[in-house]
């Protein structure tokens, strides 16, 4: 597995998808037990702000920013 260092502070990042169950957009760790992360919820926020870099191809998400 290709380890993924953060481009802000260069620490290891945990590899993840993201994916939609019945209500919401989250994000899901590989690892076994870790808990997920909500993106969005279908009853009060559909959206997430993204930021995409073209030249590496990579999406950053803020998920301070979403409602819990």
């Amino acid at each position: 597995m290709m380890e993924m260092k953060c481009p802000y502070c260069n620490s290891e990042m945990e590899k993840g998808e993201i994916n939609q169950d019945r209500y919401a957009l989250k994000w899901k760790s590989e690892k076994k037990g870790a808990k997920s992360v909500k993106l969005t919820s279908i009853l009060t926020q559909t959206y997430v702000d993204a930021y995409l870099c073209r030249n590496c191809n990579k999406i950053i998400i803020d998920v301070d920013s979403v409602e819990e």
